[in-house]
C-alpha cells in the first residue's frame, strides 16, 4: 500500500567524527533496491548535519546483497569485525566505510 513503512535508515554516532549506519527493511521488499536507495539519500545528511568524516556500516555474512547495497551507495569494504553468536561462537560481519568527500 502507499504510504506504508517499510524499513528504517539509522545512524549512531561513535566517535567526534564518525558514525556507524544501519538499517532495516521489511522482508518483502527486498531486492527492490530501497535500501541503497535510502542509504543513498541519507548519507548527504548525515555527513551535513552529523558533521561526522566517516560513516561505518556492516552486514551479517548470509546476507551479501546488503554488502552489495553499501558498495552501491559507495562504500568500500575494510575488512571484518567478529561477533558473538548465541552460541558462543564468533562470526565475523563484513564491514565497510565511506568517508566525506572534502572541496
Amino acid at each position: 500500500m502507499a504510504g506504508d513503512l517499510i524499513g528504517l535508515v539509522k545512524c549512531r554516532r561513535q566517535g567526534e567524527s564518525s558514525a556507524a549506519l544501519s538499517y532495516i527493511l521489511r522482508e518483502d521488499t527486498w531486492g527492490c533496491g530501497h535500501a541503497t536507495d535510502a542509504v543513498r539519500q541519507f548519507v548527504p545528511f548525515i555527513f551535513a548535519e552529523a558533521a561526522v568524516a566517516r560513516l561505518e556500516a556492516m552486514h551479517h555474512p548470509d546476507n551479501p546483497a546488503s554488502g552489495r547495497g553499501l558498495v552501491k551507495a559507495g562504500f568500500t569494504r575494510i575488512g571484518t569485525a567478529d561477533f558473538h553468536a548465541g552460541d558462543g561462537q564468533r562470526v565475523p560481519y563484513p564491514v565497510y566505510e565511506l568517508h566525506r568527500r572534502t572541496s
